[in-house]
């Protein structure tokens, strides 16, 4: 039988473990700080561009406040000069028109209560002591220039009650009672236009 002998001191064997667990590490490590920084430099730029597109929202939204603000502010404005303009005309229209259909009443002929439509239609009642008289105010106005139409609406007789009445006479007393028309006309406006002008 041999027996083997070594004298020579015996090497210690390197710790390859260690190195290879540290190798790993680093590269896990390493890899992982890349993906971190890519990742940061990917949520930055996703930053930038957000917040340059809150930017131009909002610029947009500004600029079309101003433009809804000045197209309120344009339209308020037409609105006012319509006002301004319909203002010097109606009044104008209507005194005259109120003295042409006066010129036409009967002389105890009496307006109750008058209503003039911007579009020329005119609702009128007016006071008779008889009710031929309520015809005979229809053919005048129906006859004027500045009435393009005209009816009548209705006729009641209106009843006073005693001590209601100021005639002054016994004859003026039989008068009672009297009547109330109702009439509907349409003004012709440039008639009436055309009267306004023939006035001195």
């Amino acid at each position: 039988m041999l027996i083997d002998i070594n004298l020579l001191p015996k090497k210690e064997p390197k710790n390859v473990v260690l190195l290879v667990g540290i190798t790993i590490v680093l590269t896990v490590a390493i890899a992982l700080g890349v993906v971190f920084y890519m990742s940061m430099q990917k949520t930055e730029t996703q930053i930038q561009i957000l917040s340059q597109q809150l930017k131009q929202t909002q610029a947009l939204e500004a600029v079309e406040q101003q433009k809804l603000e000045n197209a309120q502010s344009t339209q308020e404005v037409e609105e006012l000069q319509k006002a301004v303009e319909w203002a010097k005309q109606y009044p104008l229209k209507t005194v005259l028109l109120l003295r042409n259909m006066a010129k036409l009443l009967p002389e105890r002929g009496f307006m109750m209560n008058f209503s003039y439509a911007e579009d020329g239609v005119v609702n009128v009642a007016v006071q008779f002591d008889t009710d031929e008289e309520a015809a005979y105010y229809l053919k005048q106005l129906s006859e004027a220039t500045f009435v393009s139409d005209v009816q009548l609406k209705s006729v009641s007789a209106l009843e006073q009650k005693s001590g209601e009445s100021t005639a002054t006479n016994e004859e003026d007393r039989h008068i009672l009672p009297r009547y109330l028309a109702q009439y509907e006309l349409h003004v012709n406006k440039a008639a009436l236009k055309e009267e306004k002008e023939k006035q001195p």
